[in-house]
């Protein structure tokens, strides 16, 4: 039980480390960031909808499911399979990449439905 404010704080400290380790191609780092980024601003949006919300991992899939598109949905799962593979084998530049993009369109819909701001106002430019 966190409250939505301490989510939205998380997720904006979260972000900022994300797009510093893609800088500095610390690629094992950023599947982690970026997925634990999605899942602070999805907790932020439970947050919002329930206060008392537990925010398990198995609730954060299914609030997912039940109120993402189909294309966030798939991006999410996606997500993790990506934080999964980085995490443990670590130097998938283009998965790193995938993953920012994920993480981006999750927080982009929360950013919508919260009516808040989480992503920088200029996010870094893209490798080429």
């Amino acid at each position: 039980m966190v409250s939505e404010k301490i989510h939205l704080r998380n997720a904006r400290e979260k972000v900022l480390t994300l797009y510093d380790s893609v800088e500095k191609d610390r690629l094992s780092v950023v599947g982690d960031m970026a997925f634990k980024v999605a899942e602070e601003s999805v907790h932020a949006f439970e947050s919002r909808e329930d206060p008392y919300a537990t925010h398990r991992r198995s609730g954060t899939f299914y609030l997912v499911k039940t109120r993402f598109r189909d294309d966030e949905r798939k991006c999410f799962r996606r997500l993790h399979r990506i934080y999964e593979r980085l995490g443990y084998g670590g130097s998938n530049g283009d998965l790193a990449q995938e993953a920012v993009s994920c993480m981006e369109k999750i927080v982009r819909r929360v950013e919508g439905e919260l009516d808040v701001k989480i992503l920088p106002d200029k996010l870094p430019e893209k490798n080429p």
